[in-house]
């Protein structure tokens, strides 16, 4: 399994458009996508509607091929790749090969079968990323107290050479 890049986490703030009468899934989906920052800001694909379609999908154990999720996302093959780029780094989507037949059926699928499940996974991924994080941080930490308990050591140093320079320029 390829390592995931985590550093493009982004999370916002969307709730739920309560003004509305009714919600539809559609709706909820988008504030999902919106939420979890799962569609790059400068782009115009429906993340929105491949989260529908990516379920649909899942409950008949089909995965997607990257042709389907670009016809879905409406957007070329080439600029696929960059749009699910989050949703595999937050570990939601994986490529998988089924058996089927003599040969398998190779393609893109969601790693939940509920929105709950894959809410557990994006929050597993992102708990790590946090933990490593925070590991990096201690380092820092760490490397930082130490460059200063030297510098300071080294001004003390300097201290004492200059009043032993002093001293030995008093005694000739």
């Amino acid at each position: 399994m390829p390592k995931r890049k985590m550093s493009d986490i982004v999370f916002q703030r969307i709730s739920p458009p309560d003004h509305q009468k009714t919600l539809s899934p559609t709706d909820m989906s988008n504030v999902l996508v919106r939420r979890l920052g799962l569609k790059r800001k400068e782009s115009r694909a429906e993340h929105a509607r491949l989260l529908l379609e990516l379920l649909k999908y899942r409950k008949d154990n089909v995965p997607l091929s990257i042709e389907k999720i670009s016809e879905v996302l409406s957007v070329s093959q080439s600029q696929t790749y960059e749009e699910i780029r989050k949703w595999r780094s937050l570990g939601l989507l994986e490529f998988v090969k089924i058996p089927a037949g003599e040969g398998f059926v190779k393609g893109y699928m969601l790693t939940g079968g509920t929105v709950n499940r894959l809410l557990d996974k994006a929050e597993s991924s992102t708990k790590s990323f946090f933990r490593k994080t925070r590991r990096i941080a201690k380092d820092f930490d760490d490397l930082l107290m130490l460059e200063m308990a030297r510098a300071q050591k080294g001004t003390e140093t300097e201290e004492e050479n200059k009043e032993e320079m002093l001293q030995d320029e008093e005694n000739n």
